[in-house]
């Protein structure tokens, strides 16, 4: 009775050893706004599952909604509707992409997440004629484009298309043919940033290309992200330090080491102590970064100041100088006058006035010198 109790444990443990092993992998929590840059989710029901998804052609549905967006157990997000919603709601998805997601970008024209995005927008230029593969021979080139062409010809070209250029940090995987960025991605704190610059990828890519790059390139960067460690200390209030952070001006996003922190004014706590690295973002200014040292048990002071994007463009604002006047002299043609006698001219009259003046004085002078000598 007793191995026959010992037989059926044995048989229980090798099943479910036997059903741990073939049980596929913890699926992938998705969230989908609008368009998926050509991910196909049906075609990976295996490892995506689409846990809430919009339309993306109302940005006030976003509002209503960010929640199902935000939530911890999502683990990755395709934006790319309308850019309706409101800044909140853009500062929110920063945030929880922060803390541990993978966010999709599909449209060049965010400007709600200026700070979050790897590249940034220089105007516009002409349409590009291919997508080529910057470097095919790195071990993430080799995962994501494996089997796939290095080039990617544009079957459908428009007159102009938006410019952007790739911030410091960002790793650009595919250009167009004038070399700037098509694809690329950087890390945004505990998440990562992907990025398409094209409106619409599918000029370039067909469906089975592009469902490819992206289900790779999620995947590749999902296993990059850092894994939660157990510390054997538990944080407190003596062993962390205080940041307080001000920007001029207010409202600018706050990064630290990467991750988001929310908007000026802001005082955080529960900062590690050491240096850091401080970033300040706004849209329509230039980034401010600098470096902080927080020590525990007391509050460090943070303070930026960003200048406006059109503060150093366009010609040089001229620096004001001390210039002579400069007087011009307008010759003037006297007009013909009639023939004057003598006494109808001004300066003859003036003239025997002035004589006049003098001998008048001259005589009550003598008369002053006269009237004095006959007293003595």
């Amino acid at each position: 009775m007793v191995g026959l109790n010992n037989t059926k444990k044995s048989f229980i443990l090798l099943l479910f050893a036997t059903l741990l092993f073939v049980m596929p992998s913890a699926a992938i929590n998705t969230a989908i706004y609008g368009d998926t840059a050509g991910f196909n989710p049906d075609l990976h029901k295996d490892t995506f599952t689409i846990v809430y998804s919009l339309p993306g052609s109302l940005g006030s549905d976003l509002d209503a909604n960010i929640t199902k967006y935000t939530d911890p157990g999502v683990d990755v997000i395709f934006m790319g509707g309308e850019d309706t919603f409101s800044s909140a709601t853009a500062s929110q998805l920063e945030k929880a992409v922060s803390s541990g997601k993978i966010f999709v970008v599909n449209k060049n024209n965010y400007q709600k997440f200026d700070s979050s995005l790897p590249a940034s927008s220089k105007g516009s230029t002409q349409d590009g004629k291919y997508f080529f593969v910057n470097d095919p021979n790195t071990t993430i080139s080799k995962t994501i484009f494996s089997g796939l062409p290095v080039n990617f010809s544009n079957t459908d070209p428009l007159s102009r298309r938006s410019d952007t250029e790739a911030k410091k940090g960002a790793i650009t995987l595919m250009s167009y043919d004038k070399g700037d960025p098509a694809l690329l991605y950087w890390k945004y704190g505990n998440g990562y940033v992907i990025e398409w610059t094209p409106g619409s990828n599918s000029r370039f890519l067909n469906n089975t290309e592009a469902d490819l790059i992206n289900q790779r390139l999620i995947t590749f960067l999902i296993n990059e992200m850092p894994k939660p460690v157990a510390t054997t200390l538990f944080p407190t209030q003596s062993n962390l330090g205080s940041v307080s952070v001000y920007s001029s001006p207010l409202g600018a996003s706050v990064l630290i080491d990467g991750r988001y922190y929310g908007t000026t004014p802001a005082n955080l706590t529960d900062i590690q102590p050491g240096n850091h690295i401080i970033r300040l973002t706004l849209s329509g200014y230039y980034d401010y970064e600098g470096t902080i040292y927080v020590l525990a048990g007391q509050t460090t002071h943070a303070y930026g100041t960003l200048p406006p994007l059109n503060q150093f463009s366009g010609a040089p604002t001229p620096v004001p100088t001390t210039v002579a006047p400069i007087i011009v002299q307008v010759p003037v043609t006297a007009e013909p006058t009639q023939k004057q006698g003598a006494f109808e001219n001004p300066g003859v009259i003036a003239a025997i006035i002035g004589v006049i003046t003098a001998t008048i004085g001259a005589i009550a002078t003598i008369f002053s010198h006269i009237s004095k000598a006959k007293k003595e």
